[in-house]
């Protein structure tokens, strides 16, 4: 097993949108950043290079990040690169409405028509981000395309409208949404094929890995599989072992992290709290141990480290402190 980096780590450093020194974030909700020891990238754009240079700072052996971020061809290539210059793994992501109808879904035709491959693009400001101008099938198709020609050999594909389609969502309910998922992963794998690139689904605070479960073995290929979070799982009422032990067999990268479970609080709502790895109430050791006797290929997992804190508090200091205890604790797995 091996430890990477997840970009969300440093959500409210690197990302556009997000950055605590862009004039937006003064005029938010986020309590402000008084002690962050991490300076913010020297770029309004995508951090590419920043991340690069953190996971190098910390002798991690992969970076997971949104593959639109890399925007085009020519500076996917340059990015493969340096990473493999580095000798590190690149794990793409990218994002869309998974239970999408048909129509939202679009034409799943491939190779991509020259006029989709030029309206589909990303962008990523600090007043603007995300893809625009294409179907839900031509965004992803992109997102992988760009995706392979960086490296990548797995592509974390998101649902990114949990609001509109969960677990608990009634319109449609859950069993119609696994249909629809099922019907759209199946237009992406010969995409997957051609281009070389491993799919992973991924309990988003959003879906139980028991639903994308029943998508992985009714879509039936190699090139479907799955990306653990060992902490979502608490957030849609899914024991995180039990999750893990059901698709241990399909996860070929992880996000790793931990997170305190509060069930009662003086509200009479359940609240969780992101936490350094180690000192909350998922059971990392355990977890590792189902992976490692049951995922497909345990020596080359990448757990991307997710530390998640929020604003007012310095991410470098929480990886670091997730970092020592993993080491401590956990050093038998890591290659």
């Amino acid at each position: 097993m091996k430890l990477g980096l997840s970009q969300a780590t440093y959500r409210w450093v690197c990302y556009p949108w997000l950055r605590f020194d862009v004039p937006e974030f003064r005029y938010s909700e986020r309590r402000l950043p008084y002690f962050m020891s991490v300076d913010p990238p020297d770029t309004d754009g995508p951090p590419v290079d920043w991340l690069v240079d953190r996971v190098l700072q910390h002798d991690l052996t992969s970076l997971y990040m949104e593959s639109g971020w890399l925007s085009d061809d020519g500076i996917s290539s340059s990015f493969k690169s340096r990473m493999q210059a580095s000798d590190l793994a690149f794990i793409g992501s990218c994002s869309a409405n998974l239970a999408a109808t048909e129509e939202e879904w679009g034409d799943p035709t491939y190779p991509l028509p020259a006029e989709a491959r030029e309206r589909v693009v990303y962008r990523s400001t600090s007043g603007d981000h995300g893809w625009a101008g294409g179907s839900q099938f031509e965004v992803l198709v992109r997102a992988m395309e760009l995706a392979a020609v960086a490296g990548a050999r797995i592509i974390n594909v998101v649902h990114d409208v949990p609001a509109r389609h969960n677990h608990f969502t009634k319109e449609p309910p859950i069993d119609r949404q696994i249909e629809r998922m099922i019907r759209n992963f199946r237009t992406l794998v010969p995409v997957a094929e051609s281009l070389g690139i491993v799919m992973a689904t991924e309990s988003h605070m959003d879906y139980r890995c028991a639903d994308l479960l029943a998508v992985m073995e009714a879509v039936d290929s190699p090139w479907l599989r799955h990306c653990f979070d060992f902490a979502n799982p608490i957030t849609v009422i899914e024991d995180p072992l039990d999750a893990v032990k059901l698709v241990a067999p399909y996860t070929v990268v992880t996000h790793i992290k931990d997170m305190h479970a509060r069930p009662m609080t003086h509200l009479g709502e359940p609240r969780f709290f992101h936490a350094p790895i180690g000192s909350g109430d998922v059971p990392i050791e355990a977890i590792l141990e189902v992976l490692q006797s049951e995922a497909p290929d345990p020596d080359n997992l990448e757990h991307c480290l997710e530390i998640v804190p929020t604003s007012e508090y310095d991410p470098e200091a929480w990886l670091d402190a997730s970092l020592d205890w993993l080491r401590a604790n956990c050093a038998k797995f890591w290659n």
